[in-house]
């Protein structure tokens, strides 16, 4: 920490209250707080299965700032307040509406300071897992209340003095997940809840609904306060009433929902602009070789080339094709990304499975080279970018890193900014570095499987989908709304979780985890209108089998001892 830079993250939690203060936000706070239940109806409509055929298993991981000092302990830099003008920082807790920045080398650590409690957590930590721990989620992950116990026998939830009501020493029963009773202007807080779905697939729904929001009376300044409406003793139990009411809290905390695809707590936001892309692909006769799966590494280019273009065409981007080393030392342009269908999925996909595998030499440089030119057809203001994929180490034409440099310049003729350098076989981490721009952990990656690395590039160049902005009381209308909001289970197909059909999106897969992020911010420009505001709401997941459903969704009616469905 440096004490002559004003933008430095550097205030206690006494100092913070006081520069709140002087805003004329008083020492009352409000309070959040989450009943936090897991669901998993197993009451089925239109298929030949039993209950117990499809059980839902959670777990989680939570985050909490409240700008308290020890939240920078370890890191090499300062936290800023304000953006930076150059760095690799990480806005928080939303990219787009960021309170704070974290120097990017920082952000892990930074991410275990403010980390108040987890599921499953073995050495009570606030972190998931453990040394020398095993977990089975099928087995051991979370779906009943009883679950939420930290001082149950055989417990895997974190034990501390955030997870239970009463004292560590004397408890009085398990805290909501979220349980937050003194927030102020500028806290913020996060969970990413990991669900997993055991024996079938399933349709998916995050939901939830508004247990209680209330006014608590009015503190003088709160009564004062020019944007304070409503009575003293106004309490809302329905969520249907969330408009009518007067509860500030409701409005003035900001939530965002997304799919946190890496489950890294952090929302990735990517560059912005709408990227235009060149995929470079090895065509050279090293490609017909395996890697010990039985999958040519030709195909795995293929599958996860097809899964990156789609999720860069759906998210408006624009994708062109280029094949090198498939006749002998030249790199061709099989799909332009000027053309019609360089925002065609199909005609995209179907560009990419031409793809040869018993071409000649590993012309990389080439390939580079040629790429760049048809980028020069990418609309004004994109984000232009190659992703090259090779199994081998230039033999043949240009040097790749000369032809790297030669076009990410500043040159009117330099039209890639950046290119990721995605490698396998005989290519290894050094020679990627050596073409990759920027030459960081970031555009290299050496793997076996190239299927799963290209595929998860989407996550880098567009950042996680978010589906849901707004206030809490706006997400808590649309969680409790039917089942909730329909999750897609395949990103790379286009589903607008609000406006389709939620039987047009795709089921999710059994035994793989997969990851929704949650977090809500208080904006410092708000003051005492919220003063002893309270708000508890439930927040989980609903899912039905996928087979002999359509992802509509059935009726959540409650199921009598004489009826065998709903």
């Amino acid at each position: 920490m440096t004490d002559d830079d004003p933008a430095a993250f550097e205030l206690s939690r006494r100092k913070t209250l006081a520069a709140l203060g002087t805003i004329g936000v008083a020492s009352a706070g409000a309070g959040l707080g989450t009943s936090a239940y897991f669901s998993d109806q197993e009451t089925f409509q239109n298929n030949q299965l039993t209950a117990g055929s499809l059980d839902l298993k959670v777990d989680w991981e939570e985050h909490y700032s409240d700008w308290s000092v020890d939240e920078s302990e370890g890191l090499e830099n300062d936290v800023l307040m304000s953006a930076p003008d150059e760095g690799d920082y990480v806005g928080l807790p939303d990219p787009q509406d960021p309170l704070i920045w974290v120097q990017a080398d920082d952000l892990d650590t930074f991410m275990s300071n403010t980390s108040i409690e987890a599921f499953p957590d073995p050495n009570d930590d606030g972190v998931q897992g453990g040394p020398e721990f095993e977990y089975d989620a099928c087995e051991d992950g979370a779906d009943t209340p009883e679950d939420l116990d930290p001082t149950a026998d055989g417990a895997l939830r974190t034990l501390n003095e955030d997870t239970v009501v009463g004292s560590l020493e004397n408890p009085d029963g398990p805290a909501p997940l979220i349980n937050l009773n003194d927030v102020k202007p500028g806290d913020f807080g996060e969970a990413t809840l990991s669900f997993h779905l055991c024996d079938n697939p399933g349709y998916v729904w995050l939901n939830g609904d508004l247990v209680e929001a209330a006014e608590n009376g009015n503190t003088e300044p709160e009564a004062d306060d020019p944007d304070e409406q409503g009575g003293t003793d106004e309490v809302i139990t329905n969520v249907d009433d969330i408009d009518q009411g007067n509860v500030e809290l409701l409005d003035k905390i900001q939530t965002t929902m997304w799919y946190d695809d890496d489950g890294d707590n952090v929302l990735d936001g990517g560059a912005g602009a709408a990227p235009c892309v060149q995929i470079v692909l090895d065509a050279s006769g090293s490609m017909d070789a395996t890697d010990g799966d039985g999958i040519t590494r030709n195909q795995e280019a293929i599958d996860g080339a097809q899964q990156l273009a789609a999720e860069i065409i759906n998210a408006g981007g624009q994708v062109g094709v280029t094949f090198f080393s498939t006749t002998g030392n030249d790199a061709t342009v099989v799909q332009s990304v000027g053309s019609g269908d360089a925002t065609d999925v199909i005609a995209t996909q179907s560009a990419i499975a031409n793809l040869p595998d018993d071409g000649g030499s590993t012309a990389i440089g080439q390939g580079i080279l040629t790429a760049d030119e048809d980028l020069a057809n990418c609309p004004e203001g994109s984000r232009t970018l190659q992703v090259v994929v090779t199994d081998g180490q230039n033999n043949t034409g240009p040097n790749p890193s000369t032809a790297a440099d030669n076009v990410t310049g500043d040159d009117t003729d330099d039209y890639t900014g950046e290119i990721f350098a995605i490698g396998t076989g005989g290519a290894s981490e050094s020679s990627l570095l050596q073409f990759a721009r920027p030459s960081d952990d970031v555009h290299a990656e050496f793997a076996d499987d190239l299927t799963a690395v290209i595929a998860n590039l989407s996550q880098v160049i567009l950042g996680e989908k978010v589906f849901f902005r707004g206030s809490l009381g706006e997400a808590l209308q649309v969680l409790a709304d039917g089942n909730g909001i329909p999750l897609d289970g395949n990103r790379a197909t286009a589903f607008d979780e609000f406006e389709d059909d939620p039987s047009d999106r795709d089921c999710y897969v059994d035994s793989v985890e997969h990851f929704v992020g949650f977090t809500w911010y208080l904006p410092v420009n708000h003051s005492n209108e919220i003063q002893g505001d309270s708000v508890a709401f439930d927040l989980g997941f609903y899912t039905e089998q996928c087979r002999h459903n359509d992802g509509g969704g059935m009726n959540n009616d409650a199921v009598a001892a004489n009826e065998t469905d709903a």
